[in-house]
């Protein structure tokens, strides 16, 4: 084999290297700059451009209002985070979209070929996990700010790639490789620092979430609980809530200028990937492991060790990581809606005795379905009627271009059927009234939510409050009498209660912004609700008519979905170590009583006077045993909340007064002619063939797209020296009909004594989460002529189409548990291969997922069933078997074929299908059918480091699998084709971002001549 001379090596090992980076940052390419619900939006909206000192923010002209409040609260944002930069230089404005799609999420892009870094923000939010996290469905400036926090770390780019990005239009950002931890922790812990107590960082359920944690460990926390993958903190995710937890501690400390120290170093590395744990400790003294060490260090040092009081039981030992509650008061009927690491998401409802009513899957499977999503987190509002043969609940889901929208159900609370479906309730849930005529749940529309009142038989909605924008409503409780509704909102420190009374007049029941979340009404008077107390989350009751509050729990760590059961008890999630149990408590105060004081009131507001101990004498004794009074200390009596006698609204969002330079329609081609990507390269090399020759590379790579993103285009020149003629490759992308996005290609390629002409024009889209793909495509390829063969044209052309469809439910640690896909594609190719005869290809696939054995839950069974036909085509041009996705280090036999494949028939595309087993052997055939059985367990593992070898990124191992399979083919209808085997893999992810299976394949054939074959290798 011929060997490169020393004096290449270098050239060879820069170029290599010089590819890498720039394969990580793209190249010339078409793609959707934006999802396609958001794409549609832009296309449905009249969008608008605002600039102003640090914003370039493009909105819908009817969300005017709301893009200048979410723009005010960003741009004093923005301008915090660059008094924290170590660099004080002036960077590009930020860059920002704002989207009329509910898409419950937001998020920035870092600087890629072909894509500028850019923001883009929701108008609102519809889930009440948003809440949870405390941040409000419509003020959404608190996220803005959080996605801040990215941009502005991500802009910290210079030294040798911010001259790179300068002149080429942008390859990638070095900030983007200090991993999803950092990342996300630094963007979560400043939530709660933007002159506001918002965010995570003061959620008492994201703290005692994590607490839970800590304690459940001891304290003894390794690195990989830093990673998005660490199933023990589902469904989270380490680079948010351990993320967060460790930036703060750096931050406590080291101080926040070291924080931005790191960012400063790594923006400006030249190999950014490498050695981020040396530049921590440049900036530290210490690298990521051993800071992560000194962290948990101080966790075990100040673990403090709580315990469920003798007054509180567990009813369920086990309701998953994540669920949802309601109880029925009068019967004592529970239901919960819960996914677990080894069980899929169920509803389950509970006899009074803690028996299991009935447990149904929330997900339909077959095609036709009424719903497309179920999950816990996407749960709000549920509720029983009053005789308790009905429970409604709230489940958001997709509408049909992928945007978020929310459906009321009702359920026979007796059978699980879903019996009835309201669709568009946009926004979160709340409670059905006692006559059953009406549910009562948070409307949203723009960036303003209020209490509305749907009527199911008209299914009319009547507003029930008048907020303005930006004023967060959380999940309303309606009393008893049918009149009263009582609800969260989020006030001026944090969520409080408010009442409305049958007149409609609103009226604060608690100001103090502790959390004050999640009523249910006892009886006529008095509420159970949650509330923050030492830091943890509380049940508590109200008595609404003197505003008394009184706690009744001291859980360990976090009280969720409190409810009465019967008239002495309330029954709740509580969180115990990494799952969820349901607890029950008697409906009597804690002794000694919460103190309930609020800071001293404002001039002028009108405070009440404490209630004295006995006012609490009427809450019932479960067990008819009188518990001990609360003592009567002044510190430990129960008092009334002051400061209440205010107008009920939400006070300003904090913000800055903006400049606005411009705010004028949008311009459709609005830097359209201006590429993103504009990358000139020259290669050079030694041709393998003959290492006394060197050879040249060079060409130009453009692209570039309007700021919507309706407009894209891409254009690559490239030339080769030992070619005689360069190759060009164009594409352009229209987004103007989405949710459509239409494209176009076209190339001319000059290589290997041959020269290809390639045309493509396609469409596609997605039906809820169903792709749809129809176009046309154009192949036409010369050989050369040699002096062994002559001249050789073949060509392909003809329509194309595609669609997929899945439905399914997974575990954690078991993946797929129940699933049903299936997938068609179809094509017609006329005049084929220069033939004269028509072809087809016509593909289906199904595939059919249920879980494995009863008492695991970390195992599953697939079965496949492949039809593949190709009428009309040559003999042998469809492929059966040969090698898949990934790299085989190892195999013990050659790859072979049955038969070769002229020249003729590959005209640049390839029909093939994968068949197991058959690795090693290339299968000639027209038609083939095909069927598999794959069982698969896993054992967790879970584990990680900071670092690799301290100059690599962090390594995780997410788990040990073992595989049995059988498959079979048979393919023109007369051969028949079979194997089983076994297989083990380690699955592992580089630097949390790059996932790795490294794999061992046995396969024993059944064919004569091919018995065993073993694989070693790796997938990505």
């Amino acid at each position: 084999m011929a060997r490169m001379p020393a004096s290449r090596w270098w050239l060879r090992w820069a170029v290599l290297a010089t590819c890498l980076l720039l394969t990580n940052g793209g190249c010339a390419f078409v793609t959707p700059r934006f999802p396609q619900n958001i794409q549609a939006s832009f296309a449905r909206d009249e969008m608008r451009k605002l600039t102003t000192e640090s914003l370039e923010l493009y909105y819908p002209a009817q969300l005017r209002g709301a893009a200048l409040r979410m723009a005010s609260r960003l741009e004093g944002c923005v301008a915090r985070l660059h008094e924290q930069t170590w660099r004080k230089k002036k960077r590009d404005r930020v860059l920002v979209y704002l989207t009329s799609s509910n898409f419950n999420n937001a998020y920035v892009v870092p600087d890629y070929a072909s894509t500028p870094q850019q923001m883009v923000m929701p108008s609102h939010l519809t889930l009440e996990l948003f809440h949870l996290f405390n941040l409000g469905e419509v003020d959404v400036g608190d996220v803005a700010c959080h996605e801040a926090v990215h941009y502005v770390q991500l802009q910290q780019t210079d030294g040798v790639w911010g001259f790179l990005n300068l002149v080429t239009g942008g390859l990638f950002q070095p900030n983007s490789y200090t991993e999803s931890w950092f990342l996300e922790g630094l963007a979560t812990y400043y939530e709660g620092q933007f002159d506001k107590d918002a965010g995570r960082p003061h959620s008492p359920i994201w703290r005692g979430w994590y607490d839970s944690v800590v304690q459940a460990t001891g304290g003894r926390l390794n690195p990989g609980y830093l990673s998005p993958e660490q199933r023990a903190l589902d469904p989270f995710g380490g680079n948010y809530i351990t993320g967060m937890h460790f930036v703060e501690y750096l931050a406590a400390r080291y101080g926040e200028a070291k924080l931005w120290k790191l960012v400063d170093e790594q923006g400006g590395s030249l190999v950014p990937p490498l050695a981020v744990t040396l530049r921590f400790k440049r900036v530290y003294g210490r690298d990521i492991g051993s800071l992560f060490s000194e962290y948990t260090q101080s966790l075990r040092e100040d673990l403090r060790v709580r315990e469920r009081p003798s007054t509180q039981r567990t009813w369920v030992s086990d309701a998953g990581y994540f669920s949802r509650l309601a109880s029925h008061a009068a019967s004592g009927v529970t239901a919960t809606v819960g996914v677990g690491r080894e069980r899929y998401t169920r509803l389950t409802v509970l006899e009074p005795d803690g028996r299991v009513r009935f447990e149904r899957p929330l997900v339909e499977l077959l095609p036709g379905r009424r719903w497309v999503l179920g999950s816990p987190t996407l749960v709000s509002g549920m509720s029983f009627s009053r005789d308790g043969a009905w429970l409604y609940l709230v489940m958001a889901d997709l509408n049909t271009e992928g945007g978020y929208t929310a459906k009321l159900w009702k359920v026979d609370a007796r059978t699980g059927d879903v019996v009835r479906l309201w669709d568009d309730v946009m926004g979160m849930g709340g409670g059905i009234t006692p006559d059953e005529t009406a549910y009562v749940y948070v409307r949203v529309d723009g960036d303003s939510a209020n209490v509305a009142r749907l009527d199911l038989e008209t299914g009319t909605r009547k507003a029930l409050t008048d907020f303005s924008a930006s004023t967060s409503v959380g999940p309303p409780a309606v009393a008893p009498d049918g009149e009263r509704v009582v609800f969260p909102l989020s006030g001026d420190a944090g969520w409080d209660l408010v009442l409305r009374e049958a007149d409609g007049r609103l009226r604060w029941l608690t100001r103090d912004g502790r959390f004050n979340y999640s009523p249910r009404w006892l009886d006529d008077e008095r509420l159970v609700f949650l509330r923050e107390h030492e830091g943890r989350l509380q049940a508590h009751v109200l008595t609404v008519a003197t505003r008394e509050v009184v706690r009744i729990t001291d859980a360990p760590h976090l009280v969720m979905d409190v409810h009465p059961m019967g008239t002495g008890e309330v029954v709740f999630l509580n969180r115990d170590g990494l799952n969820f149990t349901i607890d029950r408590a008697p409906l009597v105060p804690i002794a000694p009583v919460e103190s309930t004081e609020s800071p001293a009131p404002e001039s002028g507001q009108a405070t009440t006077a404490a209630p004295a101990e006995s006012e609490f004498a009427a809450f019932p004794d479960p067990e008819d045993t009188a518990l001990p009074s609360p003592s009567p200390a002044a510190e430990d009596a129960p008092t009334a909340l002051t400061g209440l006698d205010g107008p009920v609204e939400a006070p300003p969002d904090p913000g800055t007064e903006l400049q606005i330079l411009s705010d004028e329609p949008y311009s459709p081609l609005e830097r359209f002619f201006i590429p993103e990507l504009r990358v000139p390269y020259l290669l050079a090399g030694t041709d393998p063939d003959n290492t006394d020759d060197t050879y040249a590379m060079g060409g130009l790579a453009l692209a570039g797209q309007d700021r919507l993103g309706f407009h894209a285009y891409s254009l690559l020149l490239s030339f080769d020296s030992r070619e005689d003629a360069p190759s060009l490759s164009l594409a352009y992308g229209n987004a103007q009909l989405a949710p459509w996005y239409v494209q176009v290609s076209g190339a001319y390629i000059r290589q290997n004594q041959r020269t290809d002409l390639q045309a493509t024009a396609f469409a596609s889209r997605s039906f809820w989460t169903t792709p749809v793909t129809f176009g046309v495509l154009a192949l036409r390829r010369e050989y050369d002529a040699t002096d062994r063969f002559p001249r050789l044209l073949t060509r392909i052309i003809g329509p194309e189409v595609s669609m997929s469809y899945f439905a399914g439910d997974s575990t954690s640690y078991g993946s797929t548990q129940r699933g049903l896909g299936m997938t068609l594609a179809a094509g017609v190719y006329p005049g084929a291969f220069l033939r004269e005869s028509t072809m087809g290809d016509v593909r289906l696939g199904v595939d059919g997922f249920t879980g494995g054995l009863p008492f695991t839950g970390r195992d599953n069974l697939r079965l496949t069933a492949v039809a593949r036909f190709l009428p009309g085509a040559p003999s042998g041009l469809l492929q059966v078997g040969g090698l898949r996705a990934g790299q085989i280090w190892y195999t013990n036999r050659d790859s072979q074929q049955t038969a070769p494949l002229p020249l003729q028939l590959q005209p640049g595309i390839a029909f093939s299908e994968y068949l197991r087993g058959y690795e090693d052997l290339e299968i000639r055939a027209r038609n083939a059918l095909i069927g598999s059985a794959t069982y698969q367990y896993r054992v967790p593992i879970d584990y990680g480091w900071a670092s690799t070898l301290w100059l690599f990124p962090s390594l995780f191992v997410r788990d040990v699998g073992f595989e049995a399979f059988g498959s079979m083919a048979r393919t023109d209808n007369r051969a028949n084709h079979a194997a089983v085997g076994a297989s083990t893999h380690l699955n592992l992810t580089f630097g949390q971002a790059v996932p790795v299976s490294l794999f061992y394949q046995y396969a024993y054939r059944f064919e004569q001549g091919l018995d065993h074959l073993h694989l070693i290798g790796f997938g990505l």
